[in-house]
């Protein structure tokens, strides 16, 4: 066993020996082909083709590593530049789809008269999904309890007003609580601006709103529209609230009314807070 392994080993080495000798003989007396030239190259020359092919096989192998890899770059730029491209589309199509949208909020910030900010709702109560919420706003951005919350609302004839939706009841350093005018604990003086009749609303269970006037004489209909008197320390005067859907007149002392708002708050993702100095 041992004797084949050194036989092996000195046919390897005899071998490895005849191909150096080779190469440097040809490359130093490149002349005429002798017979002990044709005897060695017919030994070498099976053993020069094998090498040769395996060093084409690594410098393929080598080439084509380099390729896949800048093919893998270039797809990765390829990918980059369609997301890029795909966000850039996405963002067009959202102010497209949302262009009425947009202008609603511009004609209010124009018309709006107070200090303001506008907020993204970043929670609502799971209890009162329509009737309490968190904003992303506090008291690092002067936001303070019973600042009042508002939104862009069009009515008829393309008309954008100041819709209320609540007041602020918390506040955190960023972040605070708003209860919405359908709460149950929220109640507002309201204003028929048709004839500057008054009286009282009050949110319900079912996210309704419904009120009464202060006197039963009052003149109230249905179409009606209703906004905030500025009675109170709460409500600045004048932000549209909504519109009567029904009155009932069988009480004696009052005129019992429903009210539609006219903010849809199962749409609403972002809101404006007033800043009002009281």
């Amino acid at each position: 066993m041992k004797n084949k392994k050194i036989i092996k080993r000195f046919v390897v080495i005899s071998i490895s020996i005849m191909l150096i000798v080779s190469i440097g003989y040809t490359s130093v007396f490149n002349v005429g082909t002798t017979t002990g030239e044709n005897i060695i190259g017919s030994i070498t020359s099976p053993f020069q083709k094998v090498f040769y092919n395996i060093g084409r096989i690594f410098s393929n192998s080598y080439e084509s590593i380099l390729e896949i890899y800048k093919v893998r770059e270039e797809n990765e730029q390829l990918k980059n530049k369609v997301y890029e491209l795909s966000n850039q589309n996405r963002i067009l199509l959202d102010i497209v789809e949302n262009k009425d949208f947009l202008e609603n909020e511009y004609k209010m910030r124009e018309s709006l008269k107070f200090d303001y900010i506008k907020a993204q709702i970043i929670s609502r109560d799971p209890n009162n999904w329509f009737q309490k919420f968190t904003i992303d706003k506090g008291t690092k951005d002067d936001v303070k309890r019973d600042d009042i919350i508002v939104h862009a609302a069009e009515i008829d004839n393309d008309l954008t007003v100041i819709g209320l939706v609540g007041k602020v009841i918390d506040v955190g350093s960023n972040w605070s609580k708003i209860i919405t005018i359908t709460d149950i604990n929220s109640s507002l003086s309201f204003r028929n601006i048709r004839n500057n009749s008054s009286g009282i609303l009050k949110g319900q269970i079912d996210n309704s709103i419904e009120g009464y006037t202060f006197s039963k004489e009052d003149d109230i209909n249905i179409g009606d529209i209703l906004v905030t008197s500025g009675l109170g320390e709460i409500y600045t005067h004048d932000i549209y609230i909504g519109k009567v859907t029904s009155v009932n007149t069988e009480s004696t002392l009052t005129n019992n009314i429903d009210i539609e708002p006219v903010i849809d708050f199962e749409e609403l993702h972002s809101v404006y807070v007033l800043r009002i100095n009281r």
